[in-house]
């Protein structure tokens, strides 16, 4: 399992395993302080694999830049920009948006890149964003909002999509995805850091004991997952990673009905949804076999 695409699915596999972990930690502990705790159990992990693996030095190096920057945009500031929207318009209408990230990065990819997806190809990331929508958007939407807070998750999805090529076009000047990882792991969790800081008298920091073993569980399973996206940017496509890495919430889905009945339902519509990813995904897998 070496290639681009398996690897981007087992990434995938990672992150939907820390969604599960968060979503039942956020029982004892409110979103910011589950976030700010995760991604440092995921930064000191993928530190402490990056100076076993390879020498440090390494990492003091105008090449690894584009890493630091990757990770200042996201999960630093797109997650920020994210919650923002979650809170400002609701979780029905943001993130739906924010399930259009692997079509924004397809787009940039072609713009930026050259990347030349091929008709299937963008047929497999049409169904795989649509699948995505569709299995985000299922709550009720509640309360008075404005058309211009739709920025926020839009922001969040553009920066995703941008870590994602930015990702890519590190690897053609540096060739250690775990150094690059680490870099990227830094950034994020400085800027964490700087709006926990910030946020500290707000009353939006809440945490009980019961959340840590939670918390530790999703830092190492998203490790993982940076990890092994992080060497599927290294050697594939941006147009082929990044709808594969996204179907972490197919992942998700499908573990949170096995172990998460008594805070998830599996609707009609959620089941059209994982469909629609899982013939994304052939759809992907396909088009890059041919």
């Amino acid at each position: 399992m070496s290639s681009p695409p398996a690897l981007a699915l087992l990434a995938a596999v990672g992150f939907g395993c820390a969604g599960i972990f968060i979503r039942r930690a956020l029982s004892y502990a409110s979103p910011l302080a589950a976030a700010i705790i995760s991604v440092a159990v995921t930064t000191v992990l993928v530190c402490l694999l990056a100076a076993a693996t390879a020498p440090v030095s390494q990492m003091f190096t105008w090449r690894i830049m584009a890493f630091v920057a990757a990770g200042f945009v996201a999960p630093g500031l797109a997650r920020l920009a994210m919650f923002t929207g979650i809170h400002r318009i609701g979780v029905a209408r943001a993130m739906p948006v924010v399930s259009t990230t692997p079509g924004l990065a397809v787009l940039v990819a072609i713009a930026a890149l050259g990347e030349r997806p091929s008709a299937w190809l963008l047929v497999g990331v049409i169904c795989i964003v649509g699948g995505g929508v569709l299995l985000t958007g299922g709550g009720k939407a509640e309360g008075a909002w404005r058309s211009r807070d739709l920025a926020f998750p839009l922001l969040a999805a553009l920066g995703f999509a941008l870590r994602d090529n930015i990702f890519r076009l590190g690897f053609r000047h540096y060739d250690d995805p775990t150094l690059a990882a680490a870099a990227a792991a830094l950034a994020s969790l400085a800027v964490m850091g700087a709006v926990t800081f910030l946020q500290r008298r707000s009353g939006h920091i809440r945490i009980e004991r019961a959340a840590f073993p939670f918390l530790a569980a999703s830092g190492l399973a998203e490790a993982c997952g940076y990890l092994t996206a992080l060497r599927a940017f290294q050697g594939g496509d941006v147009s082929v990673v990044s709808p594969l890495v996204s179907t972490y919430g197919l992942v998700a889905l499908a573990l949170a009905a096995l172990f998460l009945r008594d805070l998830e339902r599996v609707s009609l519509r959620v089941v059209l949804a994982a469909a629609l990813i899982v013939s994304g995904v052939f759809v992907v897998m396909r088009s890059v076999s041919l």
